[in-house]
């Protein structure tokens, strides 16, 4: 009897172990660069680079201008859908901070974290120098959530399959 006893409680142990192992819900080869407060979770490539300023997001390299994702929150006041916080926040502002802001893809339908949302491309120049943005918008618990992918313009292409990832995997909390 002490030996199935002993049997049983190792079964239970093995169980309890093996059932527990795997509760990361990260991605294989990824990593959450989300901040802890954060109401969601953005899982980047390992290799990248987790954000060393109070945001969450992360660069593709160590280099200075290095391709970058990160996520904003923002409260609007009163109800907003992704259109119209584009229209009414981000264009008035954009074509106000950047020379030559250039639209190249405006509210084509997606999704963000399980959730409806609008894609739009754009370029524009700081300084010298041309980039291209990917913006990912999704309204949630009546707040807007911004996925923003920025890149020297060159070098855009070379991690738009990865942000596609990062993109497809982020998640709610």
């Amino acid at each position: 009897m002490k030996k199935i006893l002993t049997v049983l409680l190792l079964i239970a142990c093995l169980v309890s172990v093996v059932g527990c192992a795997n509760t990361d819900p990260t991605p294989d080869g990824m990593q959450n660069v989300a901040l802890e407060s954060a109401k969601y979770n953005l899982y980047v490539p390992e290799s990248w680079i987790p954000s060393s300023y109070n945001v969450s997001g992360a660069k593709a390299t160590a280099e200075d201008n290095a391709p970058n994702v990160i996520v904003t929150e923002h409260y609007p006041e009163g109800e907003v859908t992704a259109a119209a916080y584009w229209s009414e926040y981000c264009i008035p502002e954009y074509t106000t901070v950047f020379t030559s802001f250039t639209l190249i893809e405006e509210g084509a339908d997606t999704t963000l974290g399980g959730k409806d949302a609008k894609k739009y491309r754009f370029s524009y120049t700081f300084g010298d120098t041309l980039y291209q943005c990917q913006q990912v918008i999704a309204v949630y618990d009546f707040n807007v959530y911004v996925l923003t992918y920025t890149a020297v313009s060159t070098s855009y292409d070379t991690y738009v399959g990865e942000v596609e990832t990062v993109i497809s995997s982020f998640t709610f909390r």
